[in-house]
């Protein structure tokens, strides 16, 4: 009998503590978290992290964004009727023309100043 009540009461203490701290807990994730507004051309362009080695092959492009986190995500070459690449190096600088189902299709790209 003593070990119900002793459950019971424990039971309410737990509901009690969580119906009082989260509302705290939701203001501290207001205050605490960053604004993130990002470049439109941050999003589009990125590094290769692993080296495309053909036309069917997958590699990796790594994008950084404006707060400095970075995102790694499959990458394929986009195949378009004008381009005739076959592979891009480790390194290389690439356009995210779009992205289907978590894979983002690239191209290389040079970035010029006008």
């Amino acid at each position: 009998m003593i070990f119900i009540i002793i459950t019971l009461v424990i039971i309410v203490l737990i509901i009690l503590l969580t119906v009082l701290l989260l509302p705290g807990m939701a203001f501290f994730n207001k205050v605490s978290d960053q604004k993130y507004n990002a470049d439109e051309k941050d999003l589009l362009t990125g590094i290769l992290t692993t080296a495309i080695s053909s036309k069917e092959a997958t590699g990796e492009v790594m994008t950084t964004f404006v707060n400095e986190s970075r995102k790694t995500m499959p990458a394929k070459i986009y195949l378009s009727s004008k381009d005739k690449i076959d592979q891009i190096e480790q390194g290389a600088e690439v356009l995210i023309i779009e992205s289907k189902s978590g894979i983002a299709y690239v191209i290389p790209y040079k970035q010029t100043i006008f």
